[in-house]
């Protein structure tokens, strides 16, 4: 056992014994790490304990009713989580060894009609947006049941258990050890360098109907992946750029949620997802760190991507 001192905490590592090829890991237990060529990029987070959720959010409004009832939740095992949204890149990797079928319609950004609506023509491949696709973009245009059968592909490929985040793993990742309500502070206008929302250069473009962030990104749609500044864990794009499908169930309240970081699912399934983070189209509001939307599992958008999810050997237990 290794003890090491970080942010004040006194953490106990267990050394992580060294896989088969072609897992690389690297001599320091907190630097990021890959499983594979193809596979993304991974840092580590270590345990704590958080209030999750904003009490000050109003509880009369049905997208923050939840958010209202904070909660203190304890993580008490370290775990990794992707260091940027999946890519298309990796995405791809996986279509091309599975032959997944990436079925359209994907809900997209219509040029023509100057608003969102659902075409046929459009997938993780061929999005609505960026107008330019890059491989080091975030895939979107996946549903959550995609999601899932990217982390289930990539658990067969390395022999991990990869998964989704759940959503109290991913709001304590976003927060980064913060308590204000976006992770660089209390003004949105001091996020363009960590999030790409929809900013004054977005509303050059695009002059969807509400208020922009009133800063510039300089990305008026998805940014490559990483490209903005990363938060005090070491992760980028949690807040902006695509939206982020977590493992858990959708409620409107966190009453009788689990406080030990644990996704909150049930026997039979869900009929809505939870998505986190906000993506290049959503104002600041929409993109706190503990705001929440939901979505119907099968549900595709050009906003919406997903970071993958993997737990750690050994315990570790926060103080």
């Amino acid at each position: 056992m290794q003890a090491l001192l970080v942010r004040g905490v006194s953490v106990a590592l267990v050394v992580l014994a060294a896989a088969a090829a072609p897992t690389v890991r690297a001599a320091d237990p907190l630097a990021p790490f890959k499983d594979c060529p193809d596979c993304p990029e991974l840092q580590r987070v270590l345990p704590g304990t958080f209030v999750m959720g904003t009490p000050t959010a109003d509880p009369h409004v049905a997208e923050t009713r939840a958010e209202s009832q904070a909660v203190i939740v304890r993580i008490a095992r370290p775990f990794a989580l992707g260091r940027t949204e999946v890519t298309r890149r990796e995405y791809h990797a996986f279509l091309a060894d599975s032959g997944y079928d990436a079925k359209a319609p994907c809900i997209a950004w219509d040029d023509n009609l100057l608003r969102f609506s659902s075409d046929r023509a459009r997938g993780p491949e061929n999005p609505g947006r960026p107008r330019e696709v890059r491989d080091d973009q975030p895939v979107s245009c996946v549903s959550w049941l995609d999601a899932k059968a990217y982390v289930q592909w990539l658990s067969h490929r390395t022999g991990k258990a990869y998964r989704l985040p759940s959503e109290a793993e991913w709001e304590y990742a976003a927060r980064a050890g913060g308590v204000s309500r976006w992770p660089w502070g209390d003004s949105p206008a001091d996020g363009c360098d960590f999030a790409n929302l929809y900013d004054l250069t977005s509303r050059e473009q695009f002059g969807f109907g509400w208020d922009p962030v009133r800063c510039r990104d300089r990305y008026p749609d998805v940014a490559p992946a990483g490209a903005l500044r990363a938060n005090a864990f070491g992760l980028y794009d949690m807040i902006g750029n695509v939206a982020e499908w977590v493992e858990d169930c959708y409620t409107d309240s966190y009453v009788g949620r689990p406080r030990d970081g644990r996704a909150w699912v049930w026997a039979g399934g869900c009929q809505r997802r939870v998505q986190r983070g906000g993506s290049w189209a959503s104002p600041a509001d929409r993109a706190r760190s503990a705001s929440r939307e939901a979505a119907d599992p099968g549900v595709r958008a050009d906003t919406v991507g997903f970071r993958v999810a993997l737990d750690l050997d050994g315990k570790a237990e926060a103080r």
